[in-house]
């Protein structure tokens, strides 16, 4: 028996209940529709044990995506209850704006960088498309690809420089080439009109003319595409990959997912929606200025994406809908009113419940009251609050970024969440360990060689010429003492430094140099001394982003909601890995709210995911206490079990000496030292480089031991 429910396009869930004869009753999500299948079965007198399932199931449904159906509907719809020319405006500019902030939100919300350029894109897209209608007699859709097209190229082109930088540098470099394009829309008078401005008629569409209730479906239209395809794609391997630079760009290098490609590909895409939003702006306005895009503008994007909530389709639409009602905010003295007040009230209520609950204030519950309040009194005070924009604009996203840092609609989605109880999809079955992480073969062969290597930083040798063998399915430990180079050796090994000089050989071929991306890439996975989590995803999703061997589905068929079966694979490979090192139940948790342990042995997880030839722990103990170090030895022990080679830096001799199998000693930055855990124990070097003495006494129990 079949059920078909208009669904979600692309993202695939299931849920399973099993019972001994094996009668199995499942739904999912598959392309856009909501299949449930309950199969004939006789003797099946008791569908009450489905009932909760079924319940949890259709309530996600509801609340997330009937909540997105309901909200396109409506839009759809207005047109047919409303034919003020003045409303359609409104509802045709917040649909050019959804689109324009959806883009932003790519690089302000996933990427974490501060774009001053995307007003600049939105007038490079306008004025490209007026100038094919205007001057090359180009269709309207003709004009929409050419708006696209622009954005895309000069956003690829301006990201290529720009994201070689970080912060504030960052914001300089958009704000420069905010200013550039301004610049030369306004001196290129032959072209663009200059500051006169360029006039344009709305062409046909398919020889409809396009009043303002046709105008703005299409404009409704492209909005819907976009949110379809945007939503797709981030939640996509695509998606945490963004989210995972944010958080972590060396780690994310690490797991062979390449930094700066994946930014210049985010800051691209959402520059081109800032083209395409630029297109439909020309064509709604039909009057175009270079003054119109400029860093004004860009100041209310910023407002309406943080306001809104970063990283959200439906902060992205908040946060449209703000922008277009801000000016008939203003304007209307009484609404303004009653709307500062509210937000004065909303402050002090979570002032209030967090005061209960710690019985302390915060600053960030003490200073949006204060903000508010400045609202609200000035409300009274001024004479015209048009001439204050700048100023309660700022208050606004002053009072946001403190108390809401995850803005309006993130509040409010777990708000929701909480209320109606709205559980997460299942997960599925963990795959087998041998699928998700194949076990290895070994002869004994060397795998890894170092051969005389060398890393100076200026006069300082931290390197100095070592030379080092390490055997396929072997653990072969790194110590010595602090400043020893163990971590600028693995630095170097896996590509955060690139060497001095000498040679690395894996698997007899030249490693890649001073690349984290291109080693990763080759077979090497390591974890770090300082912890590289990506804290704001899930243990889950952690794993999910480094899997090797599980994304194959072309960018296309992903925008269009065709990897369900690869995700599904990923979850379960992941939970596999989460398995092994005891995480399984804790991979719907953030990182950042895992204990120190349990982040220690996702990050080994997580390296695992890249079914790597030589795995790297630095100092994957430090800091654990001794029931978590115990948990440690038996992961690294199931990871030699799987034939993994393994490369362990340790300050724990207890640990070294029950997992290694042979060990070298580096002291200033040379091999002073290499055979059993037991042999090096007695070597006198090792003695004096740890102890700063020569002794055979007592010499197994003279290494230091963990406190």
């Amino acid at each position: 028996m079949d059920f078909v429910i208009p669904a979600q396009a692309g993202i695939q869930r299931q849920k399973q209940f099993r019972e001994a004869d094996k009668t199995k009753f499942s739904f999912h999500l598959h392309g856009t529709y909501l299949i449930v299948w309950i199969p004939a079965y006789a003797g099946m007198t008791d569908f009450s044990k489905y009932g909760m399932g079924i319940y949890d199931m259709l309530k996600r449904f509801l609340f997330i995506r009937g909540a997105e159906i309901i909200a396109l509907l409506s839009l759809a719809s207005i047109p047919l209850f409303v034919s003020n020319s003045y409303a359609l405006g409104l509802l045709t500019l917040l649909a050019i704006y959804g689109i324009l902030l959806i883009g932003l939100d790519v690089t302000v919300g996933y990427l974490g960088q501060v774009n001053l350029a995307q007003a600049a894109f939105l007038g490079l897209g306008a004025y490209a498309a007026g100038i094919c209608v205007t001057t090359f007699g180009l269709g309207m859709l003709s004009a929409l690809g050419v708006s696209l097209l622009v954005g895309l190229l000069l956003g690829g082109l301006l990201a290529f420089p720009a994201l070689r930088l970080d912060g504030p540098q960052f914001a300089l470099a958009t704000l420069s080439f905010s200013a550039l394009a301004t610049t030369v829309l306004n001196e290129w008078e032959g072209l663009t009109g200059g500051a006169q401005g360029l006039s344009l008629d709305r062409p046909l569409l398919f020889g409809i003319l396009m009043d303002a209730k046709a105008f703005y479906w299409l404009c409704f239209i492209f909005l819907a595409l976009v949110w379809l395809l945007m939503r797709n794609l981030l939640a996509s391997q695509w998606g945490r990959a963004f989210e995972a630079l944010r958080d972590s760009a060396i780690a994310t290098d690490a797991m062979g997912v390449g930094t700066y490609r994946h930014k210049v590909a985010g800051f691209a895409l959402g520059s081109a929606l800032g083209g395409l939003a630029g297109g439909l702006y020309a064509f709604n306005f039909q009057y175009l200025q270079p003054q119109s895009f400029t860093y004004d503008l860009m100041v209310i994007l910023l407002l309406g994406v943080v306001l809104g909530g970063r990283k959200s389709l439906w902060g992205a639409f908040f946060g449209a809908c703000l922008i277009v009602l801000l000016p008939n905010l203003l304007s209307n003295r009484l609404l303004f009113e009653l709307i500062s007040a509210g937000g004065l009230l909303v402050a002090i209520a979570a002032a209030w419940r967090g005061w209960s609950s710690s019985k302390r204030l915060t600053f960030q519950a003490v200073a949006p009251i204060i903000a508010m309040g400045i609202l609200v009194v000035g409300g009274y005070l001024v004479e015209n609050t048009e001439n204050w924009r700048k100023a309660i604009f700022a208050l606004m996203l002053f009072s946001v970024v403190v108390g809401l840092p995850d803005g309006v609609m993130g509040f409010a989605a777990r708000f929701l969440s909480q209320l109606f109880r709205i559980s997460p999809s299942e997960l599925p079955p963990a795959s087998k360990l041998e699928d998700a992480l194949p076990t290895r073969q070994h002869s004994g062969n060397t795998l890894l060689e170092l051969q005389n290597l060398k890393r100076y930083f200026g006069g300082v040798k931290a390197v100095d010429g070592v030379s080092m063998k390490v055997r396929a399915g072997q653990i072969h430990g790194l110590i010595g003492p602090n400043g020893s180079g163990k971590s600028t050796a693995v630095n170097v090994i896996s590509g955060l430094y690139a060497p001095t000089s000498g040679e690395i050989l894996l698997q007899g071929k030249a490693l890649p140099q001073g690349s984290l991306f291109k080693v990763a890439r080759v077979g090497v996975a390591r974890t770090f001394q300082n912890l590289q989590l990506f804290a704001e995803l899930t243990a889950l999703e952690n794993v999910m982003v480094a899997l090797r061997e599980v994304y194959h589905t072309p960018l296309p068929l992903v925008l269009l909601g065709l990897a369900g079966k690869e995700e599904q694979r990923a979850q379960a490979d992941a939970l596999a890995l989460l398995k092994l090192v005891g995480l399984e139940a804790q991979a719907r948790s953030r990182a950042k709210d895992l204990t120190y342990g349990a982040q220690r042995f996702l990050e080994i997880a997580r390296a695992l995911a890249r079914k790597p030839a030589l795995l790297i722990l630095d100092e994957p103990a430090a800091g654990l206490a001794h029931p978590d170090v115990t948990v440690l030895v038996n992961i690294i022990k199931s990871i030699r079990e799987c034939g993994m080679t393994v490369i362990l830096i340790e300050h724990h001799m207890d640990v070294v000496s029950e997992l290694c199998d042979v060990v070298t000693v580096l002291d200033g930055g040379q091999v002073i030292a290499e055979g059993t855990p037991s042999e090096v124990k007695r070597n006198p070097k090792v003695i004096k480089a740890y102890l700063g003495v020569e002794s055979e006494a007592g010499l197994p129990d003279a290494m230091p031991q963990p406190a």
